[in-house]
């Protein structure tokens, strides 16, 4: 990891950062944002940021120092933006599942940042 940040620290915190991430049900509620259920919302997009997931850990009483934390965890495991956390860091969500149902279609698997589906 680069900019100055400790990759041992961020090793070490990994498991009980995303134990609370998942106690807090951020994954399922973030994917609530991106990929709704049977269309009971509108869906949003992504912008290439974290901006959904700060909102969604802030409401959670995540403060800046946490979220930073959380950050720094999200990118090690391959997530630069809101989706990646649904695509690289999630388990499971409704989006990697769209995903991968496009995929098998041959169809265009996923939208660019700012678009929507």
């Amino acid at each position: 990891m680069d900019d100055g940040i400790d990759s041992d620290l961020i090793l070490s915190i990994t498991p009980d950062l995303m134990a609370c991430l998942r106690r807090s049900h951020f994954f399922e509620r973030l994917d609530g944002l991106l990929c709704p259920e049977r269309g009971l919302q509108a869906r949003e997009v992504c912008g290439g940021n974290y901006k959904l997931s700060k909102s969604i850990l802030e409401v959670a009483g995540f403060d800046s120092a946490d979220l930073e934390d959380v950050f720094n965890v999200l990118r090690s495991q391959g997530a630069c933006c809101d989706c990646e956390v649904l695509y690289n860091v999630a388990e499971s969500s409704r989006l990697k599942a769209e995903y991968w149902k496009r995929q098998a279609h041959g169809t265009e698997a996923k939208p660019k940042h700012g678009e929507t589906q």
